[in-house]
């Protein structure tokens, strides 16, 4: 089980905010930037366990905590099979 609290705190710290809604927009609310991206792929690489290829780079997998829990979800499938 993937803890959202672990994404949102990281998001929220790199975003100056003290916490954010888990199915908030953070790049179309302009709290995150695109640089901030790459951090956000290589921070979910790490402590989740997965490969980010570049078929991936899709925003819509990177738009939302509720986003990025179902995108490591599908990639965690993936490598699993």
């Amino acid at each position: 089980m993937i803890n959202k609290e672990i994404i949102a705190k990281y998001i929220s710290e790199n975003a100056d905010v003290e916490s954010i809604d888990y199915d908030l927009e953070i790049f179309e609310e302009g709290l995150v930037n695109s640089l901030f991206a790459i951090d956000l792929m290589t921070f979910l690489e790490r402590n989740f366990d997965i490969k980010i290829k570049i078929e991936d780079l899709d925003m819509e997998n990177f738009k939302s905590v509720n986003a990025i829990i179902n995108f490591i979800n599908k990639k965690r499938e993936v490598q699993n099979v």
